[in-house]
């Protein structure tokens, strides 16, 4: 019987995962398992320049493709660092895989140089949270780790102390496949006629849809149709459905366009979907609601609900479409229609442009109409959040994603890294802010040393512009948000990829266009307008006051630039 490491056992049982790829740092504490990698063809390793990228790209990997992202990181602060990047993943309900080394169990306890309560530690952000003790616990917990974090959509963590990764296992032991989830489930019958009835007695009905539609686009459109209902989308929905199709009026919430709020406020059944929208601000009152959810825990934590099902999206939908009568009267769904065409008016004026500085708006509508019909977008946290949301328009065919429940800056770079090596052929765009961009830039040579296409597009207004609207929104003024920021376009070029450097409207198409035909990453630095304002979808007098207050308090302390728009 042939004989192998723990680690080896470990490789192999991911590979049987589906497994590509594994994102991390090497050191002493997983020396065995970078071996047992090396060792083989199937998976290959990434070698990140912080592990918290290694997470952030795991963690993109497993939202785009549903399958399961890896990443590992050595005992102590390597595993430490795992950790946003995997708040992410858990918060977005992406399977994952953490595997830490640890220190020999002997010491476990000690207060052993590196040693870190790894099991404490990870306790939170994991369904499923073990350390590895003996050699024959591995096959096992290996299993069942994986068949966690794919069933759960979320984070598992292995530990495995460095002395037990080298010993011997019989390779040929007996494990339990990794069963993947295949079926569907669907509300009792009772919940669904009653939500049909509910639907059916109902004349201005809004759907709120978000990234549970994924797969279910078609019998989304039909139920929609037969309601006459526009579709308002939450952020990470934002791919389901193109900005173009007539019945998409925008998103919700403070990075929401007004008519998508219009059409909430004026309804009087909103259907949720696939989403849990987090804002209570922005749900209607006193309004009825019915919620599709997976997660019987989720149905009604965010908004007061009449019906609640319990079931996927999919058969959902289709089962809901074929007990709803059709609707004949249009006017609220034309009403919705023609604010979104209006807004949208509104926008293409801006979004085509030319003033100088370039205006953010433009940037992103620019980056959208330039791109493939095969590309995946990757947005940052801050500022080009609201600009991506509002003002990059998705076609049919393309993908976006971002951090979105745990908001985390710095995901753009890491995550496209993730996305190109998960889609070789697909154009893979990153939308970053200068602060979030910063935070992790050094990956850009791993895109390099891998040799991965991807465009960074960095909306480069020289400060934390996000930061700097929250700080006035409650009435504070602007304070520490400047940043001091390196020539992005040289750094690209010194790390070995191309850089773009554009200041003026005339020059951006050209550049973008450059840089999505270039086979090497690049990043393109845009200097953006740095008083461009977000203005929420619907602003409450105290936030106006408080903006007003704040711009005064600027001025008395020696900032009267501030007042300029």
């Amino acid at each position: 019987m042939t004989k192998d490491t723990v680690s080896d056992l470990l490789i192999n049982i991911l590979t049987d995962a589906g497994v590509t790829h594994m994102f991390g740092i090497p050191g002493d504490a997983i020396n065995h398992l970078t071996e047992a990698i090396r060792n083989q063809d199937k998976i290959e390793y990434i070698q990140v320049r912080h592990e918290e990228a290694g997470a952030f790209a795991a963690g993109a990997q497993a939202k785009l493709t549903g399958n399961l992202g890896v990443c590992m990181g050595t005992a102590g602060p390597g595993a430490i660092h795992l950790l946003n990047g995997l708040y992410d993943a858990k918060m977005d309900h992406a399977p994952v895989l953490a595997i830490t080394g640890h220190v020999p169990r002997k010491y476990i306890g000690t207060g052993y140089h590196q040693e870190v309560d790894l099991y404490s530690l990870f306790k939170d952000v994991a369904v499923f949270n073990q350390v590895v003790m003996t050699p024959e616990q591995l096959p096992h917990l290996v299993v069942q780790a994986c068949q966690a974090a794919l069933s759960h959509k979320g984070v598992a963590h292995l530990s495995i102390p460095v002395d037990v990764a080298g010993l011997k296992l019989s390779k040929n032991r007996t494990r339990s496949p990794i069963a993947k989830e295949h079926s569907e489930t669907l509300p009792c019958e009772g919940d669904l006629e009653a939500a049909a009835k509910l639907l059916n007695g109902s004349e201005k009905i809004a759907i709120l849809a978000g990234i549970g539609c994924r797969g279910a686009e078609r019998e989304l459109v039909c139920l929609a149709e037969q309601l006459g209902a526009p579709i308002i989308r939450a952020l990470r929905g934002k791919e389901i459905l193109p900005d173009d199709h007539s019945l998409a009026i925008g998103g919700l919430g403070m990075l929401g366009v007004e008519p998508a709020v219009k059409a909430v406020e004026q309804c009087d059944l909103l259907l949720m979907a696939g989403t849990d929208f987090p804002y209570d601000d922005f749900f209607p009152k006193d309004t009825p609601a019915i919620q599709i959810d997976i997660d019987p825990t989720r149905l009604g934590r965010r908004n007061s609900i009449e019906i609640g099902l319990n079931g996927h999206a999919r058969p959902t939908l289709e089962a809901l479409t074929a007990r709803l009568t059709t609707k004949e009267n249009r006017d609220y769904l034309k009403s919705a229609q023609k604010n979104m065409s209006d807004w949208r008016e509104k926008q293409a004026v801006i979004e085509t442009g030319s003033e100088t500085p370039i205006r953010p708006q433009r940037l992103a509508r620019s980056i959208g109409d330039l791109a493939r019909d095969d590309a995946i977008f990757i947005c940052d946290t801050g500022t080009v959040t609201a600009w991506a949301a509002r003002h990059l328009h998705i076609r049919q065919g393309q993908r976006f994603t971002l951090s979105s429940s745990l908001a985390s800056m710095a995901f753009g770079l890491p995550g496209a890294i993730g996305a190109q090596l998960a889609y070789p052929d697909r154009q893979v765009i990153a939308l970053c802010g200068d602060g979030g961009f910063a935070m992790l830039m050094a990956d850009f040579v791993t895109a390099v040393k891998y040799e991965l296409p991807i465009t960074v597009i960095v909306f480069n207004n020289s400060k934390l512009g996000l930061i700097q609207f929250e700080q006035e929104a409650v009435g504070l003024p602007d304070y520490q948000t400047a940043l001091h920021n390196p020539d992005f376009a040289k750094f690209a070029e010194i790390c070995g990829g191309e850089g773009f450097a554009v200041s003026e409207p005339d020059q951006l198409d050209h550049a973008i266009k450059q840089a999505y035909d270039s086979t090497k990453p690049s990043i393109i630095d845009v200097k953006i307008h740095d008083s461009e304002l977000i203005m929420p979808p619907k602003i409450k007098l105290s936030q106006a006051m408080n903006f007003g207050i704040a711009k005064v308090k600027e001025v008395l302390s020696g900032h009267p630039e501030k007042l300029i728009p």
